[in-house]
């Protein structure tokens, strides 16, 4: 892995680690000649996602279990916090007990130990979804106050309630804790996948018809990553820092997966239609007992993002936060897919076409 020459803190805690964007933390880290440390609960598996390094130790614990990682705290220089309940918020039957002690409890936890033991600072990633949406006339931005109906989706109240628990840290203990609020996540290391990743590899292997024109802010999780380092060294406490990346439309991104993969591009319909087919594919997946490729509650963040417009200007100015080009992102993901063999190699049959349509998932707004 090429040297990074940007500056990063010399031993750094990275929670999530096995996630989309905490690989690619981990990733820019290491690359800069940084030390980490990754929590994760499965060691196993974030052996076989994250790079066999010298400078990279695994540490088996869970974010909700401040017990289970606090004797890895002192002496560290930064922990950058990514890991998050929400893939599982917008699959049905989601637990509304672990998404507030794993996105609000556990934020205090993590700042209230890292403060114990002496951490200088700890990076909070939190969401778009804490600020309202802004139009095409006037862009949200950092100091955009959250929508009146904020508390009508549980994973934005478990956001914003995460930063008003900061808030609460920080004047206890003094700690600096800078907020990074990324856009809709994508790119290589969607493991997981999340709901970006399941739409990816829906229209790479054919599973898809059509998608609702609908669009959204869409970022390079590796640029969301760079924030986040960046951060740690020189973002203030409690200051945002939007990472939200353009605004593109769901189909144009399709077809830019399709020319990444070699498949033929969705068709596009009326956001009222994609509805009406997340409907009819949740009640197929339950009986196959399978996770739905779409959801309403997905559905409906896509059209709540198709008015939201966000600046990202504060990000670029003061952290020197770039983008990537969108192709870029969605061939390296492509790639990383098939090395991962989630898609077969260029070239070979990528299976049936299904008869599902309208891929209901919901945009990774961290």
């Amino acid at each position: 892995m090429p040297e990074d020459p940007s500056p990063v803190p010399a031993r750094s805690l990275v929670t999530g680690a096995t996630g989309m964007l905490g690989s690619a933390v981990v990733a820019h880290l290491l690359a800069a000649g940084g030390e980490v440390l990754a929590l994760a609960r499965d060691a196993g598996r974030a052996r076989s996602l994250l790079p066999a390094h010298p400078r990279l130790s695994i540490v088996t614990g869970d974010v909700t279990a401040v017990d289970s990682y606090r004797r890895h705290l002192p002496g560290l220089a930064a922990v950058i916090h990514t890991a998050a309940y929400f893939r599982e918020y917008y699959q049905p039957g989601h637990d509304p007990d672990l998404l507030h002690r794993t996105n609000v409890s556990a934020v205090e936890d993590l700042i209230d130990a890292s403060a114990a033991a002496g951490v200088p600072v700890v990076v909070h990633t939190s969401s778009t979804a804490v600020l309202g949406r802004g139009s095409r006339q006037s862009l949200a931005d950092e100091d955009t106050p959250v929508d009146a109906d904020w508390e009508s989706n549980g994973y934005r109240a478990s956001k914003v309630r995460a930063e008003q628990a900061v808030a609460r840290a920080c004047a206890r203990t003094g700690l600096r804790v800078p907020l990074v609020l990324p856009g809709w996540m994508w790119g290589p290391g969607d493991a997981g996948p999340t709901a970006a990743g399941r739409l990816f590899l829906a229209v790479a292997r054919s599973e898809l018809r059509a998608v609702p024109r609908v669009g959204n802010h869409l970022v390079d999780a590796r640029d969301v990553a760079a924030a986040c380092v960046r951060a740690a060294i020189d973002g203030q406490s409690l200051r945002r820092y939007v990472v939200a990346g353009s605004w593109y439309p769901l189909p144009e991104i399709c077809g830019l997966i399709a020319a990444a993969t070699a498949t033929t591009p969705p068709r596009s319909v009326p956001a009222p239609v994609a509805m009406s087919f997340a409907t009819l594919l949740e009640f197929q997946a339950r009986l196959r007992r399978k996770p739905p490729i779409a959801t309403r509650a997905g559905v409906r963040v896509l059209v709540e993002g198709n008015r939201a417009r966000y600046s990202s200007q504060r990000a670029t100015r003061e952290l020197g936060v770039s983008f990537r080009p969108l192709a870029e992102t969605l061939a390296d993901e492509a790639a990383w897919y098939r090395a991962h063999g989630m898609l077969p190699p260029p070239g070979s049959t990528t299976g049936r076409r299904a008869t599902r349509a309208a891929d209901g998932s919901a945009p990774a707004t961290h």
